[in-house]
């Protein structure tokens, strides 16, 4: 079970395992900005004043003309080799509802300026300028409702759209992305956001090698531990039943007389010990006592087991029996 856990633990580490990851293939980015040039006499702005982004409206009688440049970008995640065509157009619609349940009824387009055709590498950018009028793009949208004898206003948006051609990454790619901004033309004035940027990932799925982690050996690992646990406490069993029964008595009889080395001495019973009054003594313990009460040391007889005392014609003895091994 130890070997078998270690190979599994070793193969679910070592081995490649892959998971699909989402990634950005590429980024288009597109910006609007704007300003308008003051062209007419009027009581609040000298002529030549060129009014800049973000006011609340516009005026007819002001700065009819409205001067924007669009930029558009690609960011490849390695390499971009494309022809890029960006071409401006007025979207006039006659435009029924809201969100999903919206419906357009009528569409008009108009050309604003020229298309422009560049090549762009990975990082380059393509930057298309037009001017609008913007009181004679709301006379052709009036002109095209009044034909048509709707009566709803129309919605006007600017509209550039970028057809692209080439590799990405090393890959073909075809596409067409319109970047759109709505122009609120009222009566007297026209309105423009002020959110003019957009920005749009491409994303493709690669295999990633995953890195192993503690949770994919988690199970062998659990197993090979266990192995070891008991391996480790069957090792320490089977050298103890192996262990002569004999010798562990012996070392018991060792430790039992430890505690008394000190006050025993090696020798041998006298020959004439029945003519001695014999006591005798329940322990070892008892009879260093008593040989200390007496000022006499213990002795010991290794050949028979005996440990004893000879006071005033007394025999104090404690008997341990041998084992066939020290007989």
């Amino acid at each position: 079970m130890l070997v078998f856990s270690g190979f599994w633990m070793y193969e679910e580490y070592s081995g490649a395992s892959y998971e699909e990851e989402k990634v950005t293939s590429y980024t288009q980015r597109g910006n609007y900005t704007y300003s308008a040039s003051v062209t007419e006499l009027n009581p609040l702005y000298p002529e030549g004043t060129r009014l800049e982004m973000g006011k609340p409206a516009y005026f007819f009688s002001v700065s009819p003309t409205l001067d924007v440049s669009f930029v558009y970008g690609i960011e490849a995640a390695d390499s971009a080799d494309l022809n890029v065509e960006a071409e401006t157009m007025i979207v006039a619609s006659g435009k029924e509802g809201s969100g999903e349940e919206q419906k357009i009824f009528w569409q008009k387009k108009f050309q604003v300026g020229d298309s422009k055709t560049v090549k762009m590498k990975n990082g380059d950018t393509l930057t298309s300028d037009f001017t609008l009028d913007v009181p004679e793009t709301q006379l052709k949208a009036k002109a095209v409702q009044d034909q048509l004898n709707y009566s709803s206003d129309p919605t006007i948006e600017i509209v550039t759209t970028i057809n692209y051609e080439g590799q990405i990454n090393g890959e073909n790619v075809k596409g067409t992305k319109n970047f759109a901004i709505p122009v609120n033309i009222v009566s007297t004035y026209y309105q423009m956001p002020a959110e003019l940027g957009f920005s749009e990932d491409t994303y493709k799925n690669v295999k990633v090698k995953k890195d192993p982690s503690i949770s994919t050996i988690k199970f062998p690992l659990l197993l090979f531990l266990l192995s070891t646990v008991l391996v480790g406490a069957f090792i320490p069993v089977r050298k103890m039943s192996k262990v002569d029964p004999e010798y562990i008595e012996k070392l018991e009889k060792e430790s039992k007389k430890s505690p008394f080395k000190e006050f025993i001495s090696g020798g041998k019973i006298p020959e004439n010990r029945n003519s001695l009054l014999k006591v005798e003594i329940s322990s070892l313990e008892d009879l260093v006592d008593a040989a200390a009460d007496m000022n006499e040391r213990v002795i010991h007889d290794a050949g028979s087991g005996e440990y004893f005392i000879i006071h005033n014609g007394a025999l104090y003895i404690f008997f341990d029996a041998p084992s066939e091994e020290e007989c």
